[in-house]
Parts: structure tokens; C-alpha cells; sequence
């Protein structure tokens, strides 16, 4: 906001044919995804095979230990990459002078009353609704004809 506060908002945003953006995508983490995974299942392995003995020997409770660690280590890691994949902020950064379509989204409060609409508001609430139809088509012109000089400067 010009005064410095911030507002948190729901949005999506798509190139002017209604597709996903291009550009550079960063904060997957898939470089920690990738290294979780390959060192619980280094984890698992290690565990279940250093300090055993022959296949010959009956189970012993040594061999029921190492399993249950091997179990908590896979169990551990793929929590970690359930975190990770909860946490990340994937943002896509578009080259400058892109156009695009950004659609915000406002979830409905359940706690707001209904508002009843009477005979005498309708016609008002018909011409607000037909002033921002007007609106919006005047905005997608603008946008076409941005999109076409561009075209035409390329």
C-alpha cells in the first residue's frame, strides 16, 4: 500500500492467453527434497545391515532394534519431506513488461449475514453491476490493444 502497511491477498496469474506464466521458478526446495531422501534411505539401509550377522541365525532382539530404528528413520524423513513440500513458496519471476492476468480470490466469511435484497435496491445494484461489465470490457480492449502493438513492435 502506498502508506507502507501490507494486506495479504489470494490471487493467480496468467500470461493473456489464460496459460500458466513462464519464467524462473524457484523455492521448490527440491535440493533439500532430494538430499532428505537420499539420507534416510541411506539411514534405513545402514541400519538394518551394519551388526548383522549371518541369514542362518534366528531373529534376536538385535535384529528387531535395528529394524525398528530403520523404520523410524524412514518414518522421519519422510516427514521432513512432507514439511518441506508444505512450506514452500514457489514464486515464478517474469521478465519485465509481461502482460498479465492477475485473477484475486476472496474466500466467503461464514460469519457475515445474509443481505436480503429488496424490490427497490434492485435497480441499482443492476446498474452498478452493468457499469463494472463496462469496465472490464474497456480493460480487455486496453489489454488487446497492448497486446497487438507489442506484437506489431516485435
Amino acid at each position: 500500500m502506498p502508506d507502507g502497511a501490507s494486506v495479504p491477498i489470494e490471487a493467480a496469474a496468467t500470461d493473456l492467453d489464460l496459460r500458466p506464466l513462464k519464467g524462473k521458478v524457484s523455492g521448490r526446495n527440491t535440493g533439500k527434497n532430494v538430499l532428505v531422501r537420499s539420507l534416510s534411505g541411506i539411514g534405513q539401509a545402514g541400519a538394518m545391515f551394519v551388526g548383522q550377522g549371518s541369514l542362518s541365525q534366528p531373529l534376536s532382539e538385535s535384529d528387531l532394534m535395528r529394524e525398528r530404528v530403520s523404520n523410524n528413520i524412514g518414518e522421519t524423513g519422510d516427514e521432513q519431506v512432507s514439511r518441506l513440500a508444505v512450506n514452500q513458496q514457489i514464486v515464478v519471476t517474469v521478465s519485465a513488461g509481461a502482460s498479465i492476468y492477475v485473477v484475486l480470490e476472496q474466500t466467503p466469511k461464514s460469519n457475515q449475514p445474509s443481505v436480503q435484497t429488496s424490490p427497490r435496491s434492485s435497480p441499482t445494484s443492476n446498474s452498478s453491476n452493468a457499469d463494472q461489465l463496462r469496465q472490464l470490457l474497456q480493460l480487455q480492449q486496453e489489454l488487446n490493444q497492448s497486446a497487438t502493438s507489442n506484437q506489431a513492435a516485435e
